[in-house]
């Protein structure tokens, strides 16, 4: 739980975990013509109860069975609207702080942003969930249809959590020599959490061609692909200009890796030659893990 939690937000979290420990059948309530918190928050309580039935209700009914959780509603022992916090949704993402570390991480972000903007304070956020419900809305989407789009986003963001933590855990296993990881298995690990592991250059076989990443830690220091140009343009690769990434394929344009002009060794070596080039001129420093 939070630190400096009222006690007024402990309540609606014991209600909420209340709730959460009921067996099925279960209703999720919210308001009619709802706005970002009331439809994210039914939208996350169906994620986690997938049973349960949703009810949009008049936003001055008092809701007292056990079975049903009301969100954003204020009226009846079973309504949770996260005053203290900011918003219903904020609320519910502290409460699966305690039983759920990955949804919690995935949502915490949106959580603030609506503590914001339920608040009635500004948000500086790029895209605000308050600001799609008018999207939904301008499109002719009535509350089932935003409550729909909102179950979609919320179910995306936390499953992309749950990949994500396990590409990490994933990472800790490449093997990463002179500073250069491989990965020619088929494991989809994201390059920041090789970079994280200590690696500064990244090589990948796939089905969808070979590349090769470089870390920021590199490109800070000045070390860039762009310098194997002529080597790689030669074999028909592409080295982008800003010099992070060179390859011969991709998700956007997959190709043969063996059709890429070098084997996966051959890759290594002249990438660890060039890397350690930089390391003798004293440049850069590697550290084996």
């Amino acid at each position: 739980m939070e630190k400096n939690t009222s006690s007024a937000t402990k309540k609606e979290i014991e209600r909420f975990h209340a709730w959460l420990a009921t067996e099925d059948p279960l209703c999720i309530a919210t308001h009619l013509y709802v706005d970002a918190d009331a439809v994210f928050s039914a939208a996350l309580l169906s994620v986690l109860k997938p049973d349960a039935q949703v009810l949009f209700v008049s936003a001055d009914s008092e809701i007292e069975d056990a079975r049903t959780l009301a969100v954003d509603l204020s009226n009846g022992k079973q309504s949770i609207k996260g005053l203290d916090v900011g918003s219903a949704f904020g609320l519910l993402v502290i409460g699966m702080k305690s039983i759920d570390k990955p949804l919690y991480r995935a949502l915490r972000r949106w959580a603030h942003q609506l503590n914001l903007t339920d608040s009635g304070d500004g948000c500086r956020d790029a895209v605000v969930l308050a600001e799609l419900v008018k999207a939904w809305r301008s499109l002719g989407l009535g509350d089932e249809g935003c409550f729909k789009r909102a179950k979609e986003l919320v179910a995306g963001k936390i499953k992309t959590e749950r990949f994500d933590t396990k590409q990490k855990q994933l990472a800790k296993s490449v093997k990463i020599t002179n500073g250069i990881a491989v990965i020619s298995n088929g494991s989809k690990v994201r390059a920041a959490h090789i970079f994280n592991q200590g690696a500064e250059i990244l090589v990948r076989e796939s089905e969808v061609g070979h590349s090769i990443m470089i870390s920021k830690k590199l490109m800070k220091k000045g070390v860039k692909l762009t310098e194997l140009t002529p080597l790689l343009e030669k074999k028909d690769w592409f080295v982008h200009p800003a010099g992070f990434i060179a390859c011969h394929g991709s998700v956007k344009s997959p190709r043969d890796f063996r059709e890429s002009g070098f084997n996966l060794q051959e890759i290594v070596r002249f990438v660890t030659t060039w890397l350690l080039s930089h390391v003798n001129s004293g440049l850069i420093k590697i550290h084996e893990r």
